[in-house]
């Protein structure tokens, strides 16, 4: 009300989490001071969300801001097929943590921002949801755009297709690496359980979608080769995620970071299975925007 005092979000935090500790009193439940603190701080707006229980693990797994296996070699791998110039601006689809965008920016010399379906925040890094980007759509700022394990997720590759060429100038070059099924007719659901609506094509399907979006395609190389120790090695961490959600004080998130890290592993053994197989590759997808 107008004439009415203000509270700083301090005070206000103050009076929140007093009357959080009451109502455990009251209810008989344990208080969890460092949760109710964070959760606090979120609906104030003080803090950012951080990372989803999936990406925590995942991080676990592969390593900090890491949502995929990969390493900087990897990464360098992929950069080198766009060919651009020592000062390009770049712009890295799927980005997770940001952890990909670090391996180039130690590695060249770009201009790096990142675009992932999370929305966290990393300290010094431009990285943005998708949501944030459509609103402020930035279209034809990128000299080249590497896009990490996102086609496979939508449910129309070519509409996000069409999104990535937004961002990139007419004849940039864009590098796609996904998982593509070797023949139309494998079936590999439960490889690929989780919230999103799409699911790996064969590598056809992702070239036509790519061209219905404006690109040419000049090239597509299996990468599974080079994928398949970035999973291994991955696994060497099991026991440190383990141990680190038996840590957590909460009872009712250690056992959703238990439940999981379960589903995690069940469902990379499955991946990992159908690589070694020949079902999945890894694919790359050497592409550039149509001029004009």
């Amino acid at each position: 009300m107008a004439g009415e005092p203000q509270r700083s979000d301090g005070v206000t935090a103050r009076m929140a989490m007093a009357g959080r500790r009451f109502h455990a009193w009251w209810e008989g439940y344990a208080f969890d001071e460092a949760l109710e603190r964070e959760d606090v701080a979120l609906r104030l707006g003080a803090v950012t969300a951080g990372p989803s229980v999936e990406a925590e693990i995942a991080e676990w797994i592969w390593g900090v801001g890491r949502h995929e296996p990969g390493d900087p070699a990897f990464t360098m791998r992929l950069a080198r097929t766009l060919g651009l110039a020592t000062k390009a601006r770049v712009t890295v689809l799927g980005a997770g943590g940001g952890a990909v965008m670090r391996d180039l920016r130690s590695g060249t010399k770009w201009k790096v921002s990142g675009l992932g379906r999370a929305a966290h925040r990393v300290a010094g890094l431009d990285l943005r949801s998708y949501d944030e980007a459509m609103a402020r759509l930035n279209k034809g700022f990128a000299d080249g755009a590497l896009c990490f394990f996102e086609l496979h997720r939508d449910a129309d590759p070519a509409a996000f297709g069409r999104f990535a060429s937004e961002l990139v100038k007419p004849g940039a070059p864009a590098t796609f690496i996904d998982f593509a099924v070797a023949r139309k007719g494998v079936r590999l659901k439960s490889c690929f359980a989780g919230p999103w609506p799409g699911a790996p094509r064969v590598a056809g399907d992702y070239v036509r979608a790519l061209k219905d979006a404006g690109f040419t395609v000049a090239d597509t190389a299996d990468e599974t080769r080079a994928f398949l120790p970035l999973i291994a090695r991955g696994w060497a961490h099991w026991k440190r995620a383990y141990d680190a959600a038996t840590r957590t004080a909460s009872a009712r998130l250690r056992a959703e970071r238990l439940r999981a890290l379960s589903d995690y592993a069940q469902l990379w053994a499955e991946r990992y299975d159908a690589l070694r197989s020949g079902q999945l590759q890894a694919l790359r997808i050497q592409a550039r925007k149509m001029a004009g």
